[in-house]
């Protein structure tokens, strides 16, 4: 929800919409911002923003005394990420900064992936003995992760610089974006390809999914190009303006998810994952 809300507030130019922060027109909910959209989009975001940082604080009460080291770290890195993300939103809007702008758009996919770390390492079955993963695949694991990584980069900088990087047929970015998702596909596959021929037990996970986020990401990938090509920048984004490209951002997400779950699979080994002991309700399950 809180990725959507902020393609949105970039979809629509609403960033500096509300002029100051911590503060909304020096109230914490101004009266009436529901009826201004570009108001209402920023100010919506920020409302979000604090839900999520509120419920990070509260995983970070959760894992404190985890028995897992790994979980514990994913824990305090994700509480980081928060923290860092919220400086950086008010201060953009303090500093109008473009170049902030960008830094917080790349930010909160860190922050979203080291979520999506934490409900990995702490999901039923993290633990359970697996068959080792070839180095190959381990490789390829984390070839994808930085592709997919540097894409979302390249995705900020062409949303974030807007109408400096139009046409995007005659822009270099672009055609690199391009490129790189070409490369992104190919990874995709190869993993599948490598996960068709192993059993169900021991394939990575997460490779199916991938290959339906590339599909659904092609798609509306060339939707944004379409509607955003000719798009005027002196006037409100239409509904497809706003919302193709930024469920092109929230799928993107989807796919550096999905990537993260694979490698920290992949990895299980080299981050010296064993079997949890029985907690005593199961010991006397099991007998």
């Amino acid at each position: 929800m809180l990725i959507v809300a902020g393609g949105l507030v970039t979809s629509r130019d609403a960033g500096l919409a509300v002029p100051d922060w911590p503060l909304a027109y020096g109230e914490l909910n101004p009266p009436g911002w529901w009826r201004i959209e570009n108001v209402r989009t920023e100010h919506l975001h920020r409302i979000i923003a604090f839900l999520v940082a509120s419920w990070t604080a509260f995983l970070l009460w959760q894992v404190w005394r985890h028995p897992d080291t790994l979980t514990r770290r994913l824990g305090f890195a994700a509480a980081a990420l928060v923290l860092v993300q919220a400086l950086l939103g008010g201060l953009r809007v303090l500093h109008l900064s473009l170049d902030l702008a960008m830094v917080h758009g790349l930010v909160g996919q860190m922050y979203f992936a080291s979520m999506i770390a934490v409900a990995t390492v702490t999901a039923p079955g993290w633990s359970d003995a697996r068959e080792p993963v070839a180095a190959t695949d381990r490789t390829l694991a984390a070839m994808l992760l930085a592709a997919v990584v540097a894409q979302l980069g390249l995705g900020i900088f062409i949303r974030h610089l807007g109408v400096s990087v139009r046409p995007l047929a005659g822009s270099a970015l672009y055609y690199s974006h391009v490129v790189l998702a070409g490369l992104v596909l190919c990874l995709v596959l190869e993993l599948r390809r490598r996960a068709q021929a192993l059993s169900e037990e021991v394939e990575l996970p997460c490779t199916r999914l991938l290959v339906s986020l590339m599909a659904v990401q092609i798609v509306l990938g060339i939707g944004s190009f379409i509607v955003t090509e000719s798009m005027e920048y002196d006037r409100q984004a239409t509904v497809l303006e706003a919302w193709l490209p930024t469920l092109h951002v929230a799928c993107g997400a989807a796919i550096l998810g999905a990537t993260v779950v694979l490698n920290l699979h992949a990895a299980r080994s080299a981050l010296g994952v064993r079997p949890l002991p029985a907690t005593a309700p199961e010991r006397g399950l099991a007998a």
